[in-house]
């Protein structure tokens, strides 16, 4: 309700526009988060395929056996040549392709003279044709070839010659298809035959009734899968999928499908036809023929992500569909067409190759599949050609103000209108439902922007869409001319260009029109009604832009609570509370920072601030923050949360046979065999204390500068000008001395307590030097051990600390790009909120495993560190891990590889 008592009714989710409005078959609901499909989104004209138009060129053969490729675990691709006489490699590394197999043979050297030699040159070897090819999950590339009688297995790993493998009575292969055992299938005649591991024809394995048999009986193994699956003679083509099913591509009389089936012939319904999928989602809806026996999966670019898509190509040779698959919680398969348009270049019937899950080429990084052009493999992209209907119309509900003849004000409609498109808004309204049926449909004045956005106060104005050809979500308003009645019932015709298509997020009817002209003007306006009907339509003009400002005064506290401040607002707000967002934190992050403000700012520079600060920038957005905001004193026991270090426990502890002023002066003169100076055998002095001495260093540093001959033990009697000048001059360059100084201000407080204990007169704790030999008194002594062995040593690493980041649960796949950008985003965390003194530095767990860098069982944490992942050397604090040069770094600074990636586990190699 507005300040004036108007209300409104709305289309807003999926719901409302595809359930209580009455679309026509030419909308799409296209949702703005997929995982919410029925919550916000807009509907969009349908989305259609482009299809490339063939000349009048013949179509394409059908690829035979020879035809597609492989590739290996390193992404390099293997294929057969247009006569199968040879095996082709495209190197990953290179780009080039080369031949693979058979080399060519080496010439003879030349005979010498005289001596013998053949009189004819040697007769060329003939050439062995080879029919289909495959890599295994082992890394053997295996070849099957009629000619050969066999199989032909090449060790990419180990290289050498192939092994032959014989296969009497081989079928005549059109597919070789690796399995997850390391096996293969071999298609052929609408037949699959499996190979186990060992790359040998399967046999039925027979069982004989045993004479002895245990008690209890063993379980029996599990079952073999058979060593031959008929397809059916309508099965062109077949592809491997895991846990032993296949996708079969089936013709039949109306067309393509597929089905999925298993070694146990359990087969899902098939999936087709193809190209009336095809057909229906074109503009034309011409038929398009597709081959037979072309078919590729495409595996996502993440190994743990589910699901594939399927590859069909049409018989000319110029295009490729797209199907994507999905399995429901039933069994049952679906393949449903995607509107991508991909182009095949070049392409001359050469087939199809796939990279498998989790598999990228660096080249071609966005590329799942590749076809075989003139002499070179070229990726499938897709190439943004969009496609939509032209028009569709959509009629609404009909709505119920609940008031005889009511006035219905006015329409808001969230949209977005790319150039190219129009929208057409037509009203109806009577007083009974019966009587609207019978109403003709008025056409309204065309829809125009708000420069101010929505009406609805304070509300987020739409900036981008997420499809987008236009740049931003506006709301179109118009004003209902004669819409009087108790029901009111809208329609929209949408239209475009069939390339663009505008999107419908929400619409808005309001009612009843709250009018100047009875509330404000005499009543000599009213008194003829044509005049009278204009001036309330002009005045709702103007009305409608006042009670927009009424409506934002009215609610102006929405913009101090943090729960609805516009997201545009959030900054302001921010100001007021003296906040800094980073950029990467998103609306809902900041609202949470707003709302905790007063507990952020009581706890920022403290060790749980900064671990807040922290584990805020660190997690990503869609993570709750309110638990972290809540509860920050919880975060060090977070399992997989970051860790604050501070380094100062790293200090190691004295050693246990170090002296200690409970043994008296005379036991450490016996360890430093008499010698009270702090100056002498450094080796004897880290033996006997535990540590070196550095404030003796400083100090006979200070002294050698000023030429000084000596320091006094206690004040000089009389007064020496020499030292006075020497401490004056020197104080700025002698830090320890300072430190020296303070402790003991610290310690006894005034300098009488101090002379009594010590037995000296000195007249001010700034005139004690730092000693050079070990001081002659008890108390003396342990004054200083405390503050050379406490103090001094504790001033390396005092003041600084270290941030040690986890990596993600799920380690199979990491992102280093969003791992460098949140590394970043702590670092700005960091020193944004720590305090001015202190020295931060941001490391990952894994780099810290090494003597000396942290406490095993308080800092540390198991994680994969650098030998099982070597790419995590990207995201060290070094950018890149450096090499261990002798002489150079430390041997945990650096790392050994092997200089081959490590053989298959049935391979024996001297680098295992």
């Amino acid at each position: 309700m507005d300040a004036n008592g108007s209300r409104y009714h709305a289309l807003v989710t999926r719901d409302d526009w595809t359930l209580r409005a009455h679309p026509d078959a030419h909308w799409a609901w296209l949702p703005d988060d997929p995982a919410h499909g029925a919550a916000l989104g807009q509907l969009l004209l349908k989305p259609l395929l482009f299809e490339f138009k063939a000349g009048s060129a013949a179509a394409l053969p059908e690829p035979t056996s020879l035809a597609g490729g492989v590739f290996d675990a390193y992404g390099n691709l293997y294929s057969l040549n247009a006569e199968g006489t040879a095996i082709r490699v495209w190197s990953s590394g290179s780009g080039n392709i080369t031949h693979f197999w058979p080399l060519p043979e080496a010439s003879a050297a030349d005979a010498e003279p005289g001596a013998f030699g053949p009189c004819l040159p040697a007769a060329p070897a003939a050439l062995l044709v080879m029919d289909a090819l495959t890599v295994t999950t082992g890394h053997y590339l295996v070849v099957a070839s009629i000619a050969a009688g066999g199989l032909l297995i090449f060790d990419l790993h180990g290289g050498g010659p192939p092994l032959p493998q014989p296969w009497p009575a081989m079928p005549a292969p059109q597919a070789l298809l690796a399995l997850d055992d390391g096996g293969v299938a071999l298609f052929g005649a609408g037949t699959l035959h499996r190979l186990g591991p060992d790359l040998r024809p399967c046999v039925p394995r027979v069982v004989s009734p045993s004479a002895f048999s245990p008690e209890p009986a063993p379980e029996p193994p599990p079952p073999d899968p058979p060593c031959q699956l008929a397809l059916g003679a309508d099965a062109t083509a077949c592809a491997a999928l895991p846990g032993g099913r296949f996708l079969v591509l089936r013709v039949k009389m109306d067309g393509l499908y597929l089905s999925v089936i298993d070694w146990a012939g359990s087969e899902s319904a098939s999936v087709g036809p193809l190209e009336e999928q095809i057909e229906q989602a074109t503009a034309d809806q011409q038929a398009t023929v597709l081959s037979l026996r072309s078919l590729a999966v495409e595996w996502p670019t993440n190994a743990s992500e589910a699901g594939f898509n399927v590859l069909v190509l049409a018989l000319s040779g110029d295009q490729a569909f797209r199907f994507k698959a999905a399995e429901s919680d039933a069994g049952v398969w679906s393949f449903e067409l995607q509107r991508d348009f991909i182009p095949l270049r070049r392409y001359v019937a050469g087939g199809l190759a796939s990279l498998a899950p989790g598999q990228v080429l660096h080249r071609f990084p966005s590329a799942r599949a590749f076809c075989a052009g003139a002499d070179r493999w070229l990726p499938l992209l897709t190439l943004p050609r969009p496609r939509c209907e032209r028009e569709g119309e959509l009629l609404g509900p009909v709505w119920d103000s609940a008031t005889p003849a009511c006035v219905w004000h006015r329409i808001a409609l969230d949209a977005r209108r790319p150039p190219g498109s129009r929208l057409l808004l037509q009203s109806r309204a009577a007083d009974t439902p019966e009587g609207l049926a019978l109403q003709p449909w008025r056409s309204e004045p065309d829809l125009q922007p708000h420069p101010a956005g929505s009406e609805l106060p304070w509300r987020h104005n739409f900036e981008s869409g997420p499809l987008g050809s236009c740049k931003e979500f506006q709301t179109l308003t118009c004003l209902l001319q004669a819409a009087t009645g108790r029901y009111l019932q809208l329609r929209i015709k949408a239209s475009g260009d069939g390339q663009q298509s505008p999107g419908l997020a929400s619409l808005r009817a309001w009612y009843p029109r709250f009018s100047y002209l009875p509330h404000y003007l005499p009543a000599v306006y009213r008194a003829d009604p044509a005049s009278a009907e204009f001036s309330g339509r002009f005045l709702a003009l103007f009305e409608g832009e006042l009670t927009r400002w009424e409506d934002r005064i009215a609610a102006a506290q929405l913009l101090l609570d943090a729960r609805t401040a516009p997201r545009d607002t959030l900054e302001w707000l921010a100001n007021w509370l003296a906040l800094t967002f980073d950029g990467s934190n998103g609306p809902a992050r900041r609202r949470a920072l707003l709302r905790h403000a007063a507990q952020v700012h009581a706890r920022r520079g403290t060790v749980p601030g900064m671990l807040l600060a922290a584990t805020l920038a660190w997690e990503p957005d869609d993570v709750d923050a309110e638990p972290f905001l809540t509860a920050p004193e919880a975060l060090p026991e977070r399992v997989h949360g970051l860790r604050l270090q501070e380094l100062f426990g790293l200090a190691p502890p004295l050693a246990a046979g170090a002296w200690r002023p409970a043994q008296g002066r005379a036991a450490l003169l016996a360890r430093l065999a008499g010698d009270e100076s702090l100056l002498g055998d450094l080796i004897k002095l880290q033996q006997a204390l535990g540590f070196v001495p550095r404030a003796a260093q400083e100090e006979a540093v200070l002294m050698a500068s000023w030429r000084l001959a000596d320091l006094p033990e206690d004040e000089p009697r009389p007064r020496d000008a020499a030292f006075d000048t020497y401490l004056q001059a020197t104080q700025p360059c002698a830090p320890l001395r300072h430190r020296w100084q303070d402790y003991l201000a610290r310690r006894w407080r005034r300098i009488s307590l101090l002379n009594a204990a010590w037995g000296t007169a000195w007249r001010g704790f700034d005139r004690i030097p730092s000693p050079l030999s070990l001081p002659a008194g008890s108390v003396a002594l342990a004054d200083w051990w405390r503050f050379e062995a406490q103090i001094v040593r504790a001033l390396g690493p005092a003041h600084r600390f270290r941030v040690v980041l986890p990596l993600p649960t799920d380690t199979a796949q990491l992102d280093f790009d969003e791992l460098a950008r949140r590394r970043a985003a702590v670092e700005r965390a960091v020193a944004r909120d720590k305090p001015a003194h202190t020295v931060a530095e941001i490391r990952f767990g894994f780099e810290l495993f090494r003597v000396g860098e942290a406490r095993l069982g308080h800092d540390t944490r198991l994680e994969h560190g650098l030998l099982r992942r070597p790419e995590l050397a990207a995201l060290t604090s070094e950018s890149i891990w450096p090499p261990l040069v002798l002489g150079e770094r430390d041997l945990g600074g650096g790392q050994l590889t092997h200089p081959r990636p490590l053989p298959p586990p049935d391979r024996v190699g001297l680098d295992r």
